[in-house]
Parts: C-alpha cells; sequence; structure tokens
C-alpha cells in the first residue's frame, strides 16, 4: 500500500474512531440520565449533576492523556490505553446499582448522592472512552509532521474534534427520538457495550498505525518554534469554556422550567452547545471570524433583555431567540479558542483546559450555585461573563464618555428599582429604557465595565419582579426554586416551582374558608368526585396522596381519617407545615402525617391493602417520574390499595398526553380505568383546568364514581379496554411517546 492511500486509511479510521467515541460517552452519559433521574423524583438538578460528573471526569481522562502524550510512546500509550479498556470492562461493567442509593441517599446531600453512584457504576468505562481526544488528536499530529507536512498539516488534528463533537450531536438526537422508544434499559446497556467493544479495537488499530508510523520516522520529526503554552495562556483557555458550559446549564434549567416545561426540550441547548464546536473546528469554520464580535454582543444583548425583561411569552420565539443567542455566543468565545490554538502535538494542554472550564462551569452550577444562591441566578451571571470576555468592535471611546455612560447606566438601573413598584408605567416603555441601556453598556464600555453593568441590571430587575409578584418566600433545593407568592387580587398564597402552580390556599381567619380545595383539587373537579363515589360504597379509612404541595388534598379528610402524604422534596414539607403560609396540614380534621421520600420507594414499605384511595399527583412539570407510571408501579400500587380502592392519578400536562400510557398500564393489570377531563371552567379562582384518571378492580367502585359527577361541565368517560402499543416498564420508558401531537 502506498504512503498516500496509507494516510488517507489512517485519516479515515481516525474520523471513524473519534465520531464512535464521542458517540459511545454521550451514551453512556444518557443511559446513566435514563436509570438516575426516576430515582429522585426527575428533577432537572439530576441531569445538571450528570453533566457535572462527566465534565469532571472528562478533566481527570485528559490528564491521563496529556501525562500519556507527554511520558509515552505511541506503541506505550496504545498498550496502556487497551488494559484501560479492559479493566474498566472488568471491575465496573455499564450499568448503576440501587443498592448504594439505599446505602447513602439518608446521609449524604442528593446531589453527592449522584456523583457516587456515578464513580462507582460508569465512572470507569467513561474515563476509559473519555481520555480517547487528545490521543487520536496527538497521532494524527505526529503523523502529518512525520509524512513531512510540517505545523499546517499536523494542524489537520484539531479537526478530529469536530468529527468527535458530531459524534456526540448524533448520539444526543438518536437517543431520544431512535434509541430510547426502541429499547429498554437493559437493551441500551448491551448496546453501549458493544459500542465500548467496538471504540476499543478502534483505538487499538489507530493506535497500532500511528506507532508503525513513528517507528518508520524515526521516532522524530522536526520541532515546532512556538514556546510552551504559559499559565495565562491556560486560564483564559479555560474562562473561554467554563462561560458557554455555564451558560448551557443555566438555559437549561430556566428554559425548562421557568419558560416552558416541555419534556425533552433539555436536548436542545445541548445539541446547539456540540454544533458550536463541530462548526468551529472544522475546516472553514473561522471565515466568519470578522462578524463574531459584533455579534456576540447582539447576542449577550438580546439574551440580557429577555431575562432582564422577564419575556416568557411568547413560548417557541423566545425560547429560539435563546437558543440562537447562545449558538452565536458559543461559537464567538470556542471561536476565540481555536484562534487562540496551540501547535498540534501541545494539544492535549488546550483539550485539558477546555475540559477543566467547562467542569468549573458545570460544577458551579450543580453544587455551588444552589448553595449560594437562593433562584437560578447563574444564568444571569453567566451572560454578563460572556458580555466580559469578549472583545468589543472599536468605536472610538473615550475615557470620558465611559464614565459619563457608567454613571448614566447607574442612574437608570437606580431609579428602575426604586421607582417601578411606585410607576405605573406600560411594560413596554421599561423594556424599552432596558433595551437602550443594554445597547449603551454594550458598545461604548469596556470587558469589565460592560460585565458589571449587566449583572446590575440583572439585579435590579430581580428586585423589581420580586416586588411585582409579591413574593413572601423563596428557597432553592435540589429540585428547584420555590415561591411563596400573595395574590394582589385577593386574600390567597400560591406555591409556585417554576411556572407551575402547585398550591393555592385562601387566606382567612375561618378554618372552614381556608379548608375550601382550589386550583386542581376543588370539589366541584374530579378529585371532588372520587371522593364523593368512594363516600356512598363504604368509609374512608386511609388515603395516601403521591405528592404533598401545600397539603391542598388533605382539605378532604374526616374524623377518624388517616391521610399519608408522600414527598420527595424536605423543603416542600417545610412550607406546606409552616402556618405562616399555608394551613391544610394544621387545619386537617383527620390524622395527617407526611413521609419525606420518593413516592414508589415509600409505598414498597406499607403495609398490603392498608390504603383506601390512593391519590398519585407528580406529572405536571417536565421532569416526568416516569417510574410512577409503569407495569411495575401499577403493581405495587395494587399491592398496597385494598380490594375494593382506588389509585387517582392527576395527569394535566400541557405538552404530554399520559391517557394512552395509563390505558395501556389498566389494560395490562386488569384495571378498570375512567377519565375525567375539567376543562370547561369558568373564569374564577376556586378552580383551574384539570384532567384526571381512577383506576379500580372494583366494578362497584367504578359505577359510584362514574355516577357522581360533581358539575355539569365535565363527566366520567370510561377507558378503552384494549388500546394498542406496549405498557411502559421499569425497563422500557419513552417520553417521546407520550407527547401530544
Amino acid at each position: 500500500m502506498t504512503a498516500f492511500r496509507l494516510e488517507r486509511l489512517f485519516a479515515v479510521l481516525s474520523v471513524v474512531a473519534a465520531f464512535s467515541a464521542s458517540a459511545c460517552l454521550f451514551l453512556i452519559e444518557l443511559f446513566a440520565g435514563k436509570q438516575l433521574l426516576p430515582r429522585f423524583g426527575g428533577a432537572p438538578g439530576v441531569w445538571i449533576t450528570c453533566l457535572a460528573f462527566f465534565q469532571l471526569a472528562l478533566v481527570a481522562a485528559y490528564c491521563h492523556a496529556d501525562r500519556l502524550i507527554r511520558r509515552w510512546s505511541p506503541g506505550s500509550q496504545v498498550g496502556i490505553q487497551a488494559m484501560l479498556f479492559a479493566a474498566a470492562a472488568i471491575v465496573a461493567p455499564l450499568g448503576l446499582g440501587a443498592a448504594l442509593t439505599e446505602r447513602v441517599q439518608e446521609q449524604l446531600p442528593v446531589p453527592l448522592v449522584v456523583l457516587l453512584m456515578l464513580a462507582a457504576s460508569l465512572g470507569p468505562s467513561f474515563f476509559a472512552v473519555a481520555s480517547l481526544a487528545p490521543l487520536f488528536g496527538h497521532w494524527r499530529s505526529r503523523w502529518g509532521r512525520a509524512a513531512g507536512g510540517g505545523p499546517a498539516a499536523a494542524d489537520r488534528a484539531y479537526g478530529l474534534y469536530a468529527a468527535g463533537n458530531a459524534g456526540s450531536f448524533a448520539a444526543l438526537v438518536a437517543y431520544p427520538l431512535v434509541i430510547e422508544p426502541a429499547a429498554g434499559l437493559a437493551s441500551q446497556a448491551e448496546i453501549a457495550a458493544r459500542l465500548y467493544a467496538v471504540v476499543a479495537v478502534l483505538t487499538i488499530a489507530c493506535g497500532y498505525f500511528a506507532a508503525s508510523r513513528s517507528r518508520d520516522a524515526g521516532g522524530v520529526y522536526p520541532a515546532d518554534p512556538r514556546r510552551p503554552v504559559g499559565w495565562p495562556t491556560w486560564l483564559r483557555w479555560a474562562a473561554l469554556a467554563a462561560v458557554p458550559a455555564s451558560w448551557l446549564s443555566g438555559l437549561t434549567t430556566y428554559a425548562t422550567v421557568e419558560v416552558a416545561p416541555i419534556p425533552l426540550l433539555w436536548v436542545v441547548p445541548l445539541a446547539v452547545y456540540l454544533a458550536s464546536f463541530v462548526v468551529v473546528f472544522s475546516p472553514g469554520g473561522r471565515r466568519l471570524s470578522s462578524l463574531e464580535r459584533p455579534a456576540v454582543m447582539a447576542a449577550v444583548g438580546i439574551a440580557a433583555w429577555l431575562l432582564a425583561g422577564n419575556v416568557e411569552h411568547p413560548t417557541w420565539p423566545v425560547i429560539t431567540a435563546h437558543l440562537t443567542a447562545f449558538f452565536v455566543v458559543c461559537v464567538g468565545l470556542h471561536g476565540l479558542l481555536v484562534d487562540e490554538r496551540p501547535p498540534a502535538d501541545q494539544l492535549s494542554a488546550m483539550y485539558l483546559a477546555m475540559a477543566a472550564g467547562g467542569a468549573c462551569g458545570g460544577l458551579f452550577n450543580a453544587l455551588v450555585a444552589p448553595a449560594i444562591f437562593d433562584a437560578h441566578h447563574e444564568f444571569p451571571l453567566a451572560i454578563a461573563l460572556a458580555a466580559a470576555l469578549v472583545p468589543a468592535v472599536d468605536v472610538g471611546r473615550s475615557i470620558r464618555i465611559r464614565w459619563f455612560v457608567v454613571a448614566a447606566a447607574a442612574g437608570v438601573v437606580t431609579t428602575l428599582a426604586v421607582a417601578a413598584p411606585w410607576v405605573a408605567s406600560p411594560r413596554w416603555l421599561w423594556l424599552t429604557a432596558l433595551a437602550s441601556l443594554l445597547v449603551v453598556a454594550l458598545v461604548f464600555l469596556r470587558r469589565v465595565e460592560r460585565g458589571l453593568v449587566i449583572a446590575a441590571v440583572f439585579v435590579a430587575t430581580f428586585v423589581m419582579g420580586e416586588t411585582f409578584e409579591r413574593v413572601i418566600h423563596r428557597s432553592r433545593t435540589f429540585f428547584g426554586v420555590l415561591r411563596v407568592c400573595e395574590a394582589a387580587n385577593g386574600p390567597s398564597r400560591t406555591l409556585v416551582h417554576g411556572g407551575i402552580t402547585h398550591g393555592v390556599q385562601l387566606v382567612s381567619d375561618d378554618p372552614e374558608r381556608r379548608r375550601i380545595p382550589l386550583s386542581y383539587y376543588a370539589e366541584a373537579g374530579p378529585l371532588g368526585s372520587v371522593f364523593r363515589g368512594l363516600e356512598t360504597v363504604r368509609p374512608l379509612r386511609r388515603v395516601g396522596v403521591a405528592g404533598l404541595g401545600v397539603g391542598t388534598v388533605a382539605a378532604y379528610a374526616e374524623p377518624g381519617q388517616q391521610f399519608v402524604f408522600f414527598e420527595i422534596d424536605p423543603e416542600v414539607v417545610r412550607i406546606a407545615r409552616n402556618p405562616d403560609w399555608f394551613t391544610f396540614l394544621a387545619d386537617c380534621r383527620g390524622d395527617v402525617r407526611v413521609v419525606v421520600d420518593d413516592a414508589r420507594l415509600a409505598l414498597e414499605r406499607e403495609p398490603e391493602g392498608a390504603i383506601d384511595l390512593l391519590v398519585v399527583d407528580a406529572f405536571t412539570g417536565d421532569s416526568v417520574p416516569t417510574h410512577l407510571l409503569t407495569r411495575e408501579a401499577l403493581a405495587l400500587y395494587g399491592r398496597t390499595l385494598a380490594p375494593d380502592g382506588v389509585v387517582a392519578l392527576h395527569v394535566s400536562n400541557k405538552y404530554l398526553d399520559f391517557v394512552p400510557v395509563v390505558e395501556r398500564l389498566a389494560a395490562d393489570g386488569g384495571w378498570m380505568a375512567l377519565q375525567g377531563r375539567d376543562d370547561d371552567v369558568p373564569t374564577e379562582f376556586a378552580r383551574s383546568p384539570s384532567e384526571w384518571m381512577v383506576l379500580s378492580r372494583s366494578l362497584d367502585v367504578i359505577k359510584a364514581i362514574y355516577t357522581q359527577p360533581t358539575s355539569d361541565r365535565w363527566r366520567w368517560r370510561p377507558c378503552a379496554e384494549r388500546p394498542s402499543g406496549r405498557p411502559w416498564t421499569d425497563d422500557h420508558t419513552a417520553v417521546a411517546e407520550a407527547l401530544r401531537r
């Protein structure tokens, strides 16, 4: 085989290996998230923590690769890497053990539990694959230099980074759309294991070619005259990688919790993030670099204006604008990395800096921000830092003009914060003033000044928002930000998580008035019909409720009855129990008990046949706990219920249709089912549109509930007895199947 053909073969093999390795990495990440999310209530923080772990593991892997490159020959490198692949496959096969969760979950914070589970299970396999990107680039660089191509030929090694991110992008898109609907967890583990083996073989093949070529060239090639990488440069690389990583996590949380709780929406920001690497590291990816600085400034301004102005509607245009701004900023900051890249024989140093920066950004959002912030302040902080990192376009600024702009900006920010609560002005006027301030700051100010002004704008508008929304309490946990708000037009309080209302209560000195169930749980709605129908059959003794909210369901309790709530977030329990905010639990006429745990794990400890009615209320957000809607979960519900017991599922969701899912589960388990949709709700305070499904194995109970509608605006509907499709199981769930068409 000629040298030219051999080089072409090695180039193709390197691209395939880089693509496959990154696809394998992302498959491992998504597989881990699929297993972990249900165990912790489907909180967005679980996915953020997973990202942080894998970014940290990437740093460790790149440190290992950098050490290999500096100290060992290509032949030794491939031998060490082969042993690492074998050791990881033997010590920690792909999978997550549940035993670790049970042992440490009660003693440690949830983020640390997630990190420990990942480290003890998927960590070694991820480490082995993650260390390949610098090695592939190094081997490609040595081949090009040994062939006499010089630095220009060696720099083609950076193109493998684009191929690797393309593999990550492909795995990210294929997983929710193809792999998850078609394969259960066991099959996914098998797919990941086989791809892991393929990557190992490709790695050995690439390493063999590189080692052979190095021996043919005598193991040497011309030295590069450029100086080694210094710490200032390394830290700048890390900063340029950290800000987009933090922006990614912040945007993911903001978009899926605050703007639109749309399932699978988290995929899009991550895809945009990966696409930016593909663009800037590809051949020709820097052709429009001259336009990047003004484009990044415009993107930062748009993102800051949308966030500071609390612009959330219309939903899809707002999300599209955020994603577009994020893509432009990522291309700009990552493009600066490409512009400042070192010679290809030093690429491992740059990759390590990028990994370290990405890990710092991810860990800050996952672990530090929840501990120091009581709201999602890390997102505006990332926007301000991005503004401070990018050099501005020179418009002939003078020091006097700059300080005048700073003073004017400070005055506008102060006026906005102080005067807004008392000055009735049109919203468009405030948004226009905000846009003008941001444009002036981005055009006339330097980096640090620009970032400080944008940060000040965020602080001012946040204070304004808290004042307008009448927030009387706000707290942040691993599961999100919780706010207790007072209504401006009525004596009531509301518990809000992101954009989802989790309970409303009237404020009154009369306990009877305070006990009126409102919102989704109103007596005129389907849940009221369930309680009324069951009372005609026999008295209720014990009611279980998965999901506490503010404890509204306790309003249905009568003397002698016991209501047991299962709630995964301790902060929700603290809020519901505080009589200064909500009194449903304190005013409950029966015996009430709250168990702080995942509902399914808690129900496994309940005696057989101990519950007459089980209310499952956990499906209104974007992070759906699918483990509560599987064949095994429904079997557990049946075990804990009395023979004529009832499961009432609150399946209201703007973006997911759970009715077919529950119908398939009911038919599979031999349950009779009813569906009630109370969406023709008059404009009144007491009731919100809701959708409920009722399951029971007692025909008498189903008939009793069916004949007890509590309003003439809705009716119960019998569910299909033989629905199409397969039921969800612990091994197979696919949220994409439930998306509303």
